[in-house]
């Protein structure tokens, strides 16, 4: 009852700064002349259509969720040179840049360690999670900045149209197709901690076939003092054939490799070691579009991972506290050798086929309806089991969009999920949207989701052996079979144009209540010989629960066909219940930020002249595991650049500043992010 009250004085507290805004917005919209320059174009595409919240195209007005798109405009504007960074401009989302081998973990509300396994990332579609463990390696995506064309970010659970995968949220990734610029086009960044980044790209377009091929390169020393350097190699293909006007085949290949920094301090006993991994993918999408509205596609997409990764944890004798001498005696005969530890040492493939239908019954209803078989393949000693062991995920699920009236909109999605672990789960949503005066619309959602753990967390083992390959010790991180995680989330919700369609608003208010919710406990009485994670293993079970609750706000602003601006701010209050000794209670922060921020500007001077400006704020928080409690941060990044024309054919010359002000912790107090600079040229040759 007093949580009840709680969320209620938070929602009227928002509601009533929120239209104190909207008042605010009123009057100022008598003080702002339009711009003569303003096209039709620069109004209405703040509004963009979106797939990724029900796998229907709808407007955001009209999605069930909150959604954020980050456009091809505010990418340019960020000057973010890594792909997680521009995660920054979405309310509610946290990134921790290298929390080991230069990872960098993205999450919705927190509740996350570096892994960030409750979030499904696409690529054109395509699914661009590891098998095993379920994270994503943002570094093999075979993707730059560059290749980027807009990025679909759905805020909300997202299960009912992606699976358990989409637990929070989602992310697609929407590259640019081959139309887009046809011929070569090159991309190099250089500048700060040895970074170089760079990609060549070359794409055509013929009667029936289109492709884009592009190579990449990137290097990074990462953090001052930590081991977490990275060189990636990557190419990647995507085609189109057009068998005919209404029957296509779009196809992606994609390969990834390079050793990482395993990401510890340089004065420790790994400063020298690296993980070398290799990624390979491919994807084929048949599509038959039938009549306006109705079309199908049957999709097979393929993955493969392999990654190596041995850990010198010392001698035998120094893990025991022992002489060399006496190391036979108290391990029964064993020999003082180099203990090696492996955790992530394993190979994964991954098959995922689908069949969806979208159906367009009349002027007021819409369905999409679509059967999935994932198999997730893994071996390795990094695995409980020995040899190979096999996953299977079966899904049949749906969307509904019907138009109650001419201004009620109502979806509703559910999606049937079962593997091999637990026993298969309903989850579904459904959603309300009210156009209250044109261009202002209202939304209620609820949904209820469930997320089964991967693989990995249900077999994952920490192994400890001699140089000669005896097994010292197995720690059995799993112990127990784990539970599928329960969310339930209300949400509701505003999205409203104002000022001729050049300003766009978006608020969001939600109370989110977490339930089974996977967690790492210290246990120091867990039987062992010799651990890294002495005393006591680090175990993975299932009880914990959250309730959380806030509002989260967007805006963009389009002043003149010159000047843009994006805000985006979040308020969250949670109440953790956790597991005895579950790592993510014993830190002073919460393991969501209470406030953060983000603020971009962008202004076209003329004569090929840009520049912009971006602000980030992250409040207090403690990123679960590999982390600890981490102090506010703020920084400033700014850019400039200059576009030289040469007839059809265009060099862009950009000079990037980040954190133009105090260091910062990225993650962890390992990683202190300083000033850093960046040069980069991009050449479109026609």
């Amino acid at each position: 009852m007093g949580q009840g009250r709680h969320f209620l004085l938070i929602l009227s507290n928002a509601i009533y700064q929120w239209l104190l805004l909207l008042i605010g917005l009123f009057t100022l919209s008598g003080l702002v002349i339009a711009d003569s320059n303003m096209t039709e174009e620069d109004i209405l595409g703040d509004i963009p259509m979106v797939m990724s919240a029900t796998r229907l195209p709808q407007s955001v007005s009209d999605a069930p969720v909150a959604m954020t798109v980050i456009d091809r405009e505010m990418i340019e504007a960020s000057g973010f040179v890594e792909i997680p960074d521009l995660f920054r401009l979405v309310p509610g989302f946290q990134v921790g840049l290298s929390w080991q081998d230069h990872h960098s973990s993205v999450t919705y509300h927190g509740q996350s360690d570096g892994l960030s396994r409750r979030m499904q990332v696409l690529i054109d579609g395509r699914i661009a999670l590891g098998a095993t463990f379920g994270i994503v390696d943002w570094d093999r995506l075979g993707l730059v900045i560059d290749d980027i064309d807009c990025i679909e970010v759905v805020r909300g659970p997202s299960g009912v149209a992606y699976g358990s995968n989409a637990f929070i949220g989602a992310i697609n990734i929407v590259t640019r197709q081959p139309f887009a610029n046809t011929g070569w086009r090159m991309t190099a960044t250089t500048g700060s901690r040895d970074t170089n980044i760079a990609s060549v790209q070359y794409a055509e377009m013929g009667d029936k076939f289109d492709y884009r091929i592009s190579a990449s390169y990137l290097h990074t020393d990462g953090f001052e003092g930590v081991n977490d350097q990275i060189i990636t190699r990557s190419g990647r293909f995507q085609g189109r054939y057009q068998f005919s006007p209404n029957l296509t085949l779009d196809a992606q290949f994609g390969y990834s490799r390079g050793p990482w920094g395993r990401g510890a301090a340089t004065n420790s006993s790994s400063s020298q070691e690296e993980k070398k991994a290799t990624e390979s993918y491919g994807n084929f999408r048949l599509t038959q579009s039938l009549s306006p509205g109705n079309e199908w596609y049957f999709q097979v997409g393929m993955n493969s991972t392999e990654e190596r990764e041995n850990v010198d944890a010392g001698l035998l004798s120094d893990l025991l506290g022992v002489a060399p001498a006496q190391v036979p005696l108290v391990t029964s005969g064993l020999t003082d050798q180099h203990v090696d530890g492996t955790i992530y040492d394993y190979s994964t493939n991954l098959l995922d086929i689908e069949f969806q239908q979208l159906m367009q019954f009349g002027n007021k209803h819409r369905a999409v309806w679509g059967v999935g078989y994932r198999k997730d393949t893994s071996g390795g000693p990094s695995l409980r089991k020995q040899g190979w062991v096999a996953f299977e995920t079966f899904r049949a699920l749906t969307n509904i969009e019907y138009q109650l009236s001419e201004s009620m909109l109502l979806n509703v999605g559910a999606i049937y999920e079962d593997d091999e672990f637990n026993k298969g789960k309903l989850s579904y949503r459904i959603g309300t949207n009210i156009e209250v005066v044109d261009g202002h619309v209202f939304r209620f959602s609820y949904s209820d989701s469930w997320r089964q753990p991967f693989l990995a967390e249900h077999l994952l083992d920490a192994k400890f052996r001699l140089a000669d390959g005896t097994v010292v010790e197995r720690v059995e991180l799993t112990p127990e079979t784990l539970d599928p995680e329960h969310l339930r989330s209300y949400e509701l919700g505003y999205v409203g144009g104002w000022l001729e369609g050049r300003l766009t608003t978006e608020v969001k208010i939600y109370f989110e209540k977490f339930e089974d919710e996977v967690e790492y406990i210290a246990d120091p009485t867990y039987p062992e010989l010799v651990s890294v994670f002495n005393p006591g293993a680090i175990l993975i079970k299932s009880g914990g629960s959250t309730d959380s609750q806030g509002i989260e706000a967007g805006m963009q602003w389009r002043f003149t066909s010159q000047t843009r601006l994006w805000l985006s701010y979040a308020f969250s209050e949670v109440d953790q219940h956790c597991l005895s000794q579950a790592f993510r209670c014993m830190t002073k922060n919460d393991a969501t930020p209470r406030h953060t921020a983000s603020l971009l500007v962008s202004h076209d001077f003329g004569g090929g002249w840009e520049a912009s400006a971006g602000y980030y704020y992250l409040d207090d928080m403690s990123w679960i595991l590999w982390s600890g409690d981490i102090e506010t941060y703020d920084r400033v990044d700014v850019r400039v650049a200059r576009t030289f024309y040469i007839g059809k054919s265009s060099l862009k010359l950009e000079l990037i500043g980040q954190n133009l002000g105090g260091d910062y912790h990225e993650f962890n107090q390992n990683n202190v992010f300083e000033t850093r600079t960046f040069v980069r040229a991009s050449v479109q040759f026609d």
